[in-house]
């Protein structure tokens, strides 16, 4: 069964352009544990033009969690802000690149799911 999360990357992949970050040249590692294993994206965004790989390299931030908690978050139950305040997400490196997450996830959310959020 494909995931929540990795339909996002893939999509966003395909997507290769986001208008709302236009302004920003970053890189983003997204670091999804799901049991033993830790999954790799890795975001990098150049005036609004994405590219994501599955490479475990040094970024500008690093994300890390649960994969029901990034499940949670793209499909718009939860907001990577919620995440980290709760104590679902990690991050390591440039804080404000939390925000940038959040505007990707906006951007390509249709509606959010009914299904209920980790606790």
């Amino acid at each position: 069964m494909t995931s929540s999360t990795h339909e996002f990357f893939d999509d966003l992949d395909r997507r290769k352009h986001e208008p709302l970050l236009e302004r920003v040249s970053a890189t983003v590692r997204f670091d999804i544990t799901d049991g033993e294993r830790t999954e790799h994206y890795l975001v990098r965004i150049d005036h609004g033009e994405v590219r994501v790989s599955t490479d475990n390299v040094p970024a500008d931030c690093v994300m890390g969690g649960d994969r029901p908690v990034f499940d949670a978050i793209v499909d718009g139950r939860m907001s990577p802000m919620a995440a980290l305040l709760r104590g679902l997400l990690a991050i390591d490196g440039d804080p404000e690149l939390l925000v940038l997450a959040q505007r990707l996830v906006r951007g390509t959310r249709s509606e959010a799911s009914s299904r209920a959020v980790p606790q």
